[in-house]
């Protein structure tokens, strides 16, 4: 590169120059140059005529032409030799694009042995070392989610066994005391084993893009006091709009505000209020907000972005969860599933408010996989 690049700056030297000479040649004998422009050019020009004709029209005009392809000439050059430079630069930028994009597979087909050459070989390198780092990142973490789905349906037939003998402890008339404590307790870890177990399951199924939905039209005022009344939240206050309508997955629905209102009874203060509103469009469509919020001191300004992370603890000093981990993560994998999404935040009245936005006429049977950076669980 650096070889081009001396020598187009030596070409178009030598054609400035033919240049010069040219027109000191052939059109200034015609004029009188003015004293001090005589002195700083150097010019101790004889006014003689040429063997063309003499008219000084002429001679500007050959002079100007000369010129004009002279001109044209090293302008050529410039733009042949700055086009072999730049036409690589271009084609790195290019491929950066589109690795940044995801396409790790992008090569460039390097030509010579300059130093640009280098640079293209040194980026391919790089593109085939990453490509390799993250495909094996990758396969990681799909072992990792298989794993967890394995385990978590392993230890399903276990888990049911304990919870059978639980039950039949906890009725039993000769229990008392410590004994029955215990009793009560083991019955309590095992109910909150089956709950991780089962939350365990169903975020394998949004990682492995094996979940579905069963689409059907839901009376949303239903679906939500089902909810509520199905888990004994009678202290738990709903606004919905009589008639209110929506194609929904019932199921998923319903997981997706058992989720919200469980973690506003957990993690924040009553009252607790469900609002669903539908916000239709005029070319039809439109999306429903169901807002779900507390009382309580609120969301830490640095939790608001990893309140759907799995697993994730606003508190650190939470040595446990009350519920499994993954219930916002769950909730916001549904909300995903029907194309639509969950926002967290604080309300500027006090408390904690999260506001699900799901599409009236959800027409989305089956998603696709779960993205790399899913967000998951309070």
């Amino acid at each position: 590169m650096r070889t081009r690049l001396i020598v187009a700056f030596i070409v178009v030297a030598l054609l400035s120059a033919v240049v010069s000479e040219w027109f000191a040649n052939i059109v200034l004998p015609y004029y009188r140059l003015p004293a001090w422009l005589a002195d700083t050019t150097g010019s101790q020009v004889v006014r003689t005529r040429p063997a063309y004709p003499a008219a000084p029209h002429a001679a500007v005009a050959i002079g100007l032409t000369g010129a004009a392809v002279l001109l044209a000439a090293i302008t050529g050059v410039a733009y042949a030799a700055s086009r072999r430079v730049l036409r690589p630069v271009r084609r790195l930028a290019q491929a950066a694009q589109r690795m940044s994009g995801g396409d790790l597979s992008v090569r460039i087909q390097a030509h010579g042995r300059d130093e640009l050459a280098r640079l293209i070989t040194s980026f391919n390198s790089m593109a085939a070392a990453l490509e390799d780092k993250v495909g094996e990142l990758q396969r990681m973490e799909a072992r990792a989610r298989q794993f967890a789905g394995d385990v978590s349906h392993e230890l399903r037939t276990p888990l049911t066994a304990m919870t059978a003998v639980a039950d039949m402890l906890g009725e039993h008339p000769g229990l008392d005391g410590d004994t029955a404590a215990a009793s009560v307790l083991v019955r309590q870890e095992i109910f909150h084993l089956g709950r991780l177990v089962e939350d365990l399951i169903e975020i394998s199924r949004f990682d492995a893009g094996t979940a579905q939905l069963v689409i059907d039209d839901t009376d949303i005022a239903t679906a939500l006091s089902g909810c509520l009344r199905t888990r004994g939240w009678t202290d738990v206050s709903a606004d919905v709009p009589a008639g209110l309508t929506a194609r929904l997955d019932r199921r998923r629905f319903d997981v997706i505000v058992a989720n919200l209102v469980g973690n506003a009874l957990r993690h924040g203060s009553p009252p607790v209020t469900v609002t669903a509103r539908a916000h239709p469009r005029s070319q039809g469509g439109g999306h429903l907000t169901l807002e779900v919020r507390d009382h309580g001191p609120g969301l830490p300004e640095a939790a608001i972005p990893h309140v759907f992370d799995r697993f994730y603890k606003a508190d650190t000093a939470r040595a446990r969860s009350e519920g499994s981990g993954l219930g916002l993560a769950i909730a916001w994998e549904n909300a995903r599933l029907h194309g639509g999404h969950i926002e967290a935040g604080n309300h500027p009245g006090g408390g904690a408010m999260f506001t699900a936005s799901l599409p009236l006429n959800c027409h989305c049977p089956v998603r696709g996989k779960t993205p790399q950076a899913v967000p998951a669980a309070l």
